[in-house]
């Protein structure tokens, strides 16, 4: 990870993709690849929606890879495998590109791999996005991660801002004004037997991810500071929260729609024993 000490943003949630870095350079080409393999895939066997599912996998895998690099900010490999994962994972259905995109910045909040605390335009943005969130009540499990990610930023450790305990009561508020006058919670669904085993998997991959988590070497963005390992550590917690929350709330609907963050949870635990074991062979 690089780090540009000096550099002032208005905000701290934008991360660069300078094409300098090789983990840039894949995915640049990994999302691609995906968008035009799913596009013929679908035209050569008469599919529907054609242009929407190679959007979705496009995303996706781009998705997938963002938020691997968050929880494992040491390694690239994480983030290159969960682009792999993600394309099977997502037979199960195709991903909420919203709800994964809100985990993200959820995930990067907490992790403050840009080394910049939240800002008066991210206060802005996440309020309106809140809002947006509030109204698609299968969004709300990932609303409630990203308002949990703002309103304990105050108290992580080095710990944000005073002004973001205010964010995050601003998206509450806007969050509920929209899930009152324009939603319908949708029913529970029951996990289909594959959905049963991917929410096993992932919810493994998730703890041991979390327990697993040491101090990271990487710097931040735009600061010459160490990413925090405690909040590294609870943005993996985050995505174990994320999924249990949806299980509940959501049911089975929940693991297709956040494929691209169990990709990530998966292959950063997966990275980390492939990482053992190659020490152990030296």
């Amino acid at each position: 990870m690089s780090s540009r000490s000096g550099f002032r943003l208005a905000t701290g949630l934008g991360r660069t993709l300078g094409i300098d870095h090789p983990s840039n350079r894949y995915v640049a080409v990994a999302t691609v690849v995906a968008g035009l393999a799913t596009l013929l895939w679908r035209w050569s066997t008469d599919a529907d929606d054609i242009w929407l599912w190679s959007f979705r996998v496009l995303v996706g895998v781009f998705l997938a890879w963002a938020i691997g690099r968050e929880l494992d900010p040491d390694d690239g490999s994480s983030a290159g495998l969960a682009t792999v994962l993600v394309v099977p994972f997502m037979a199960l259905g195709g991903p909420s590109l919203v709800s994964t995109a809100a985990i993200l910045v959820a995930v990067r909040i907490t992790v403050r791999t840009t080394g910049i605390s939240l800002q008066l335009l991210d206060g802005a943005v996440l309020t309106i996005g809140a809002a947006y969130l509030g109204a698609r009540p299968e969004t709300w499990p990932a609303l409630g991660t990203l308002i949990v990610a703002v309103g304990t930023d105050r108290f992580a450790r080095p710990p944000g801002p005073d002004r973001t305990l205010w964010f995050g009561a601003a998206m509450v508020l806007a969050a509920s004004v929209t899930a009152l006058t324009m939603a319908d919670p949708p029913e529970w669904n029951q996990p289909t037997i594959a959905e049963w085993v991917m929410l096993g998997v992932t919810a493994v991959a998730g703890f041991l991810a979390i327990i697993n988590t040491r101090p990271p070497r990487s710097r931040t963005d735009f600061r010459d500071h160490p990413i925090s390992a405690s909040r590294l550590r609870f943005g993996r917690v985050l995505v174990v929260f994320a999924l249990v929350v949806g299980v509940v709330y959501l049911g089975g609907p929940v693991m297709p729609s956040l494929t691209p963050v169990w990709a990530a949870a998966v292959a950063t635990t997966v990275m980390h024993y492939y990482r053992l074991i190659q020490q152990d062979h030296r």
